[in-house]
């Protein structure tokens, strides 16, 4: 009994060590794409499930105090094996302020910059596009 728990234990422990690592890898890859013109604030790595309807799309949110006068880069990365492509959308006030896709042509950016105008408690909104199951990790940085 004892060796049974054991085996299950390891396991279970190598199974989440190997998760960890794909997640750190994801987050090492994502960042060396930035480049050197910036300050790496904070990482978020968000996996979510696929949607059950067009009304009810999985969101992960994140709140992050802002500065006014400073330069902010907002990076989204995939996972290779993501179903979805991972949008951010950054709110203020409940009111969107910047998001990874056009609302015009739909298209979707890697990146987007955001010119902070007042410094306060913003909220980012990640979701995979159309409500699609996927994992990727978003980057905020400060633009020197």
């Amino acid at each position: 009994m004892k060796k049974s728990i054991i085996v299950y234990l390891s396991l279970l422990l190598a199974a989440f060590t190997l998760n960890a690592r794909d997640q750190q890898d994801l987050v090492s890859n994502c960042a060396l794409g930035i480049g050197g013109k910036t300050s790496c604030l904070k990482d978020f790595v968000i996996k979510l499930p696929e949607a059950s309807g067009q009304s009810d799309i999985p969101v992960y949110k994140a709140n992050i105090y802002l500065m006014k006068k400073q330069k902010y880069l907002f990076t989204q990365c995939n996972a290779d094996d993501s179903e979805g492509q991972l949008i951010i959308e950054l709110y203020y006030e409940n009111n969107l302020i910047i998001s990874s896709v056009s609302q015009k042509s739909s298209e979707g950016y890697p990146s987007v910059e955001f010119a902070c105008n007042k410094t306060g408690l913003y909220t980012i909104w990640y979701k995979f596009k159309d409500g699609n199951q996927g994992m990727g990790v978003g980057i905020v940085s400060l633009l020197k």
